[in-house]
């Protein structure tokens, strides 16, 4: 591969000079793509999540962005880091939840569904908060593809890339992921829980 991919030069410098330890270079590239961060820690991990995520990335992309060759766009890299800091997130706490139940509780298997059109969802505000409370209840790798795909829009290589996994399986967790969710909602409605 040749150079940096999909970087403008005003990129391609910060990243180069932030991989040298300049803080005002990293402190650019984090303005520039810290919404993207949020949106992926916020849409896997909910709103309390979130912001404690979203640091942790980006202590990550710092320890690590010497490591960074371009050889993928800059915002893919960073989305798989987000991506893996949230899953680890949500395994450290599920781990904790399970310290805490007595072993009485039964473990009830993460509910199967799918997912609305997210665009739709987002002129709604209502509609949109459902949505991001239905995507914690499906699995963290289906979230994953579901929150990459449908909700950031990449292709399915790209999320095959962010997650390590081959594309059809992160086409068939994207698909899985979208009829989780909309099994999810389903319920939620019928429970009474949505407007």
């Amino acid at each position: 591969m040749s150079g940096l991919v999909n970087r403008s030069p005003h990129e391609a410098t910060l990243i180069a000079r932030a991989a040298r330890g300049e803080a005002e270079a990293f402190s650019a590239l984090v303005r520039e793509h810290s919404t993207l961060v949020y949106r992926i820690a916020l849409r896997m991990l909910g709103a309390n999540e979130a912001p404690d995520a979203s640091q942790e990335v980006w202590l990550r992309v710092w320890r690590s962005i010497e490591n960074f060759k371009g050889e993928s766009a800059f915002t893919t890299w960073l989305s798989k880091i987000a991506v893996n800091t949230c899953l680890s997130s949500r395994e450290k706490e599920a781990r904790r939840r399970d310290r805490e139940l007595p072993e009485e509780f039964p473990h009830l298997a993460a509910p199967t569904g799918g997912e609305n059109d997210p665009e739709s969802a987002a002129l709604d505000d209502e509609r949109r908060k459902e949505i991001g409370e239905a995507l914690l209840e499906i699995r963290a790798e289906h979230r994953a593809a579901v929150v990459l795909r449908h909700l950031e829009g990449l292709s399915y290589e790209e999320i095959a890339g962010i997650l390590d996994v081959p594309r059809g399986t992160a086409k068939g967790w994207a698909s899985r992921g979208r009829a989780a969710l909309l099994v999810a909602l389903a319920a939620r409605k019928e429970e009474g829980r949505s407007v």
